[in-house]
């Protein structure tokens, strides 16, 4: 069979192209064609009560808003994070309707809605794809943002993760861009605020591990002072003469230490009991959507009840210890 081509078949070969289009020329067609997006960041403050009506309303006001524009496409999704260990996500927002939230037992612990939207723009021949996304909810916790520390450098990955409320807008026109974000700031200030929780409560998830410090570093001078008050009542017993000898004042240092010791672990024992039950103390469930969110507001108010009663008994131990040992050191020298 011959290699050589037949004038039928050269034309359908392709031919190459007698013109090289430049990088820069390449560039500048992609970007009148598609715009490069720019990204806004806003931390939204305070902790608020979020209910179903809520969501309702922060996407109705979207969608008006956006209606204003020539709007070509509009996707609303939302994806719920529940506890424990479950995530509802939502791909278009008849879904999200169609739920029946009275049947979830799970409490949700964060919340992400997240509009994309294409509008056409004078300057752009294509539509220009915009973002936006709020986020309510429980920041992750400090051990997995030292890991995004090490694998990103990226200082707005770090402000998302470390805020309890956000909302970031991906955009190209800067007009829309600033009109979604006052609507998300507007909508988010009129929540409700969380209701404040029993002051002693609150003051003990602030400051409670700092004194459970105190107690641990106390605690051994405690057992000595109580040493001290009894320490005519027991040293015959302990062996120990009224006269000053090299022996007696070893025994006398053996038992300080001894006492010292025993105070050091009894008082580590006891802050890390406080402890345990500071981080256990909870805040006021920040959302009243599912049936697992209104029983945990009960729950909260019996937990925190419990614990913080748990953790004054505790420190009054500590307290009243001195005041009770003296107390019985009048009543022993009043009948003896």
């Amino acid at each position: 069979m011959s290699d050589s081509q037949t004038p039928e078949n050269s034309s359908i070969v392709p031919q190459p192209s007698g013109r090289v289009v430049s990088v820069d020329e390449f560039k500048s067609l992609f970007y009148q064609l598609n715009a490069k997006p720019d990204t806004e960041i806003r931390l939204l403050p305070g902790k608020k009560n979020l209910e179903l009506a809520d969501i309702r309303s922060i996407n109705d006001q979207i969608s008006a808003k956006l209606r204003n524009h020539d709007l070509v496409s509009d996707i609303a999704s939302i994806n719920f994070i529940l506890y424990p260990r479950k995530i509802k996500d939502y791909c278009i927002w008849a879904e999200f309707e169609r739920e029946n939230w009275d049947t979830v037992n799970e409490k949700v612990r964060s919340i992400t809605i997240k509009w994309d939207i294409a509008i056409k723009l004078p300057q752009y021949q294509l539509p220009q794809r915009h973002s936006l996304k709020i986020r309510i909810g429980t920041e992750i916790p400090p051990k997995d943002i030292f890991q995004l520390i090490l694998t990103s450098d990226d200082i707005g990955e770090l402000m998302e993760a470390r805020a309890t409320s956000i909302c970031k807008v991906d955009f190209v026109n800067d007009i829309l861009a600033a009109e979604l974000m006052n609507i998300v700031g507007d909508w988010h200030e009129g929540l409700d605020d969380l209701p404040e929780t029993n002051f002693l409560s609150s003051f003990l998830a602030k400051n409670g591990k700092f004194l459970s410090q105190i107690i641990r570093y106390s605690s051994p001078i405690v057992l000595l002072i109580i040493f001290y008050q009894y320490y005519d009542f027991l040293m015959p017993w302990i062996g120990i003469q009224s006269q000053i000898t090299i022996k007696s004042l070893e025994a006398l240092l053996i038992w300080l230490t001894a006492i010292f010791v025993a105070g050091t672990f009894l008082g580590r024992k006891v802050e890390i009991c406080i402890d345990k039950r500071i981080d256990r103390l909870e805040e006021y469930p920040q959302f009243s959507i599912t049936r697992g969110d209104k029983k945990a507001v009960d729950e909260f108010e019996k937990t925190n009840k419990k614990l913080t009663y748990q953790i004054v008994a505790r420190f009054l131990w500590v307290v009243f210890s001195l005041v009770v040992t003296s107390s019985i050191k009048f009543v022993i020298q009043y009948f003896s």
